[in-house]
């Protein structure tokens, strides 16, 4: 009995890791580099630190165009040089899973230190809507998910319910995802102050979420470390505006 109940318990693991996995994969970064005559720059050396001493490095093609990619979602910083060039410095660029993040043309002649402003439409896929952890510090509607989602989009409507409907969609059609796994409800249950970032489809649906005639919402959460620091950071504000006083 205790061997069989093992073995349920391990199949089911097996199962929620797989489930997870498949939903989310590795991003990219994509750009393009011009030197002060407005010509692309071929040969410049594009690089992200993945680790203190660990980092991804390509080069631009005759084009000037470059890709870093496979790069787990998060926030990075862009460095770009070449012979003759200081280095130009992006940062904040962040990278969500499985979507390409494009950055302005870089001129590498400027020599820089830029931050990348993150847009909530989604170059390579108009029917996809991001909100970063920078953007829902900042919304009004921040500590209401529904009333947040809802924000997003003209084509996302709170129903007298509390539910989201998308384009006029039937109730419960909409479909949604923490981490990676599907929600049996809705988001009721789950914390704003967690959410990390959010991507909200109005259409054209990737096949991976599923048959559904409404929206899909994926969530990704933050760590324990990043709210760990959010609230660190929040009372040190704290204490140094009562030191004030």
């Amino acid at each position: 009995m205790m061997k069989a109940t093992i073995q349920l318990i391990l199949s089911l693991l097996i199962l929620f890791s797989n489930s997870a996995i498949s939903q989310t994969g590795p991003g990219e970064i994509k750009g393009k580099v011009f030197n002060d005559l407005v010509e692309p720059e071929p040969y410049i050396e594009v690089w992200v630190d993945i680790t203190g001493t660990k980092k991804l490095t390509t080069t631009t093609d005759d084009k000037g165009n470059f890709t870093l990619k496979p790069l787990d979602p998060g926030t990075y910083v862009v460095y770009a040089t070449g012979f003759g060039y200081d280095t130009t410095i992006i940062k904040k660029v962040k990278v969500t899973p499985d979507h390409i993040t494009y950055l302005n043309d870089i001129d590498i002649s400027a020599a820089v230190v830029a931050e990348r402003k993150t847009p909530i439409i989604i170059k390579d896929d108009p029917t996809l809507i991001r909100m970063d952890s920078d953007q829902i510090k900042v919304i009004p509607v921040r500590y209401d998910p529904v009333a947040m989602i809802e924000s997003m989009s003209p084509e996302i409507k709170k129903g007298a319910d509390g539910e989201l409907y998308f384009r006029g969609s039937r109730n419960g059609a909409a479909i949604y995802y923490v981490d990676g796994v599907k929600l049996r409800s809705t988001l009721a249950n789950l914390p704003a102050r967690s959410y990390g970032s959010i991507q909200v489809y109005t259409g054209g649906i990737p096949a991976k979420y599923g048959d559904t005639t409404g929206g899909v919402v994926a969530i990704e959460t933050q760590g324990y470390f990043s709210l760990w620091r959010q609230e660190k950071n929040r009372r040190d504000i704290a204490r140094k505006k009562a030191s004030r006083n």
